[in-house]
């Protein structure tokens, strides 16, 4: 088995901490050793904000979850990148030089995020990054790690609230931007 520390380091941008599936999935691939998982104090102030910002009675609830996060995934902040900022020029959003700052002080090798037009391939290959969505991550990471992933996949069906069916979890992943993902799923639904 290959360990952990053989694995790629990814660093997660707001736009996938935000919403809760993406963000739980990332996090348990990350748990199941599937890959290592990094963001910053301002990439978790990010997501909190906009999440707040579009749940304002459920404050109570994203408190603890980011208590929660800060408990469990201490070994997933990234400190000391603010020296790399004046280094990376993201010419279609310059507030997001911190999050490849963060890439380059941790020696990730990838960037997950929802907004990949913010982070052109030109403006990361000086820093040898690749960067793509939460779908393509998780799809590519479902497919050299396949009976793992699969695994921590329907751990998360079984472990939801709502207790969904499979082919309602497979909607659900659709509906919630991972399309490529529940592609994957379909094959093994009986056994999801």
């Amino acid at each position: 088995m290959i360990s952990a520390t053989n694995r790629f380091t990814a660093v997660l941008d707001a736009s996938v901490l935000f919403p809760n599936m993406k963000r739980d999935i990332l996090l348990r691939f990350h748990e199941a050793d599937l890959y290592r998982a990094r963001w910053t104090e301002k990439i978790q102030q990010e997501w909190l904000v906009r999440a707040r910002e579009r749940f304002p009675d459920n404050v109570a609830k994203l408190d603890r979850t980011d208590a929660l996060m800060r408990e469990h995934f201490e070994d997933c902040w990234v400190g000391g990148h603010e020296k790399f900022i004046p280094i990376v020029d993201l010419p279609n959003d310059p507030d997001d030089n911190h999050v490849v700052a963060a890439a380059i002080a941790c020696k990730a090798q990838y960037i997950v995020t929802d907004n990949v037009r913010d982070f052109p391939p030109e403006c990361l290959e000086p820093f040898d990054l690749e960067r793509g969505t939460a779908d393509h991550f998780l799809s590519g990471t479902f497919d050299h790690f396949q009976y793992k992933a699969f695994s921590v996949l329907r751990e998360h069906r079984r472990g939801l609230r709502s207790q969904p069916g499979a082919t309602e979890y497979l909607m659900n992943l659709r509906q919630k931007g991972l399309p490529m993902l529940a592609a994957r799923l379909l094959p093994m639904k009986d056994s999801l």
